[in-house]
């Protein structure tokens, strides 16, 4: 009798675990991340995390949780490769007001925000995010796997310097740390030693990738836009120090020249660069490096100048009036172009990263946006190499052995990309890490 009972028992158990790990999704579109077209009818069976199955009239068992796809459409989850989780406040906000508490609380929303607009992973390239990628690696908090750089690193007066214009150097004199560096978002650094020593300090805390300053900003006070920011030497440090733990650096740079020193400096990832030339498209393409532009610049109006500073103003339309050439040069040279939208601010308006999809309909094809946003953004995050946070499952794919990131659309996204921009009418289902995060179906 006790026999049986452990049988019985140990049956129920069984039961219950499977269908706590297995989801059946079927009779949908499966659009796989890589090729140009849809696998009509096919179903997807998902176990734990990772993908089992993708094909036809896969067989359920009793237990297991079966969803009907009902003829929609199902892509990977989606990816942001710049984003900056953390900053959802002004700097100066940031800086003399947030506590950091109320500054994490705001992180934690606005990387639930960007999963219920259907990315899964994101690449945050700047700020204080590595307690946020765990709480969610954990199951805390909801949000997007994260690729996090840690602490911008600038030179002083470059664009991570973010003092206020009267606080003083706190390597000059006896001042303590700005709020800033201290509370994780930028270390300034000049000379070969401070790079070295702050790009082994954000990978001792946890940077799957480096991200440097290298020329000027649009939003910080002191730099123009032209500005090369770090010599060769500078950048090569930050470059050898990520290579030593087998990873990359990223660079923040507008102009030509600061792309073409950062290229020479062994830099893998250029990120904006709208202001780009051919020499330096050429050099990009020459060394297969990465490309990461944000081209909805060309659908942003102008501010108002009535409230906008007229230095940052000029700035502003410097970059905004480069964007097209950019994207121009990107498509003739085919480079590896990344989708990432430096989407960051308020709360609530993260669904601004969306409108990058819109803007390079200009230039490429729904399907070919689709890729840059799906398994070529994880060719670059695959860059990070032994220390990537995420080598379980594939990413931006759907096949067997990939993460179990998916997303189902009411409409065809490879023939118009606008209905992953509706994604309040037309996102049905969103599934990240084998967990239901919504489901409409």
């Amino acid at each position: 009798m006790k026999s049986i009972f452990s049988i019985l028992f140990f049956s129920l158990l069984n039961l219950t675990l499977v269908a706590q790990n297995t989801i059946l999704i079927k009779n949908v579109n499966v659009w796989d991340g890589i090729g140009d077209d849809l696998k009509k009818n096919y179903d997807v069976l998902v176990v734990g995390n990772l993908i089992e199955k993708v094909k036809k009239n896969i067989p359920s068992e009793e237990g297991i949780l079966v969803i009907d796809g009902m003829g929609k459409t199902l892509i990977p989850g989606l990816s942001d490769a710049h984003v900056h989780l953390a900053m959802t406040l002004g700097i100066s906000e940031l800086r003399n007001k947030a506590d950091w508490m109320y500054t994490s609380a705001r992180a934690v929303k606005a990387a639930e925000n960007f999963l219920m607009l259907g990315f899964t992973t994101v690449r945050d390239l700047g700020g204080p995010v590595m307690g946020l990628k765990k709480a969610i690696d954990e199951g805390i908090v909801s949000g997007p796997r994260i690729y996090p750089s840690g602490a911008f690193i600038s030179q002083t007066s470059g664009h991570g310097d973010l003092r206020n214009p009267n606080e003083p150097h706190p390597y000059w004199s006896d001042a303590s740390l700005h709020p800033m560096d201290a509370q994780g978002w930028s270390f300034i650094v000049d000379g070969v030693p401070e790079v070295l020593k702050a790009s082994r300090e954000n990978l001792k805390n946890g940077a799957s990738q480096l991200k440097v300053m290298a020329g000027g900003g649009v939003s910080s006070d002191f730099d123009p836009i032209h500005s090369i920011q770090f010599t060769l030497e500078e950048l090569k440090a930050a470059v050898h120090a990520a290579e030593d733990w087998d990873t990359y650096v990223t660079v923040h740079i507008y102009n030509a020249k600061g792309i073409i020193r950062a290229l020479n400096a062994g830099v893998k990832c250029i990120d904006h660069g709208h202001l780009i030339n051919e020499e330096a498209m050429q050099l990009l393409k020459a060394k297969d490096a990465w490309l990461v532009p944000q081209s909805w610049w060309t659908m942003r109006p102008k501010p108002d100048p009535a409230t906008y500073p007229a230095h940052k103003m000029k700035k502003r339309m410097q970059v905004q009036a480069g964007a097209i050439k950019e994207m121009e040069l990107a498509k003739k040279y085919q480079v590896n172009l990344a989708y990432g939208t430096d989407a960051y601010g308020a709360l609530g308006g993260e669904h601004r990263a969306l409108m990058e999809f819109t803007s390079r309909k200009r230039w490429f094809t729904s399907v070919e946006i689709l890729k840059q946003a799906t398994s070529e953004n994880a060719r670059l995050f695959a860059l990070s190499g032994k220390i990537n946070p995420y080598t379980e499952g594939k990413l931006g794919v759907i096949e067997k052995g990939a993460y179990a990131d998916l997303l189902i659309y009411d409409g065809n996204p490879l023939e118009d990309v606008e209905v992953i921009v509706a994604y309040k009418e037309n996102l049905k289902l969103i599934m990240k890490d084998g967990k239901i995060i919504k489901n409409e179906l």
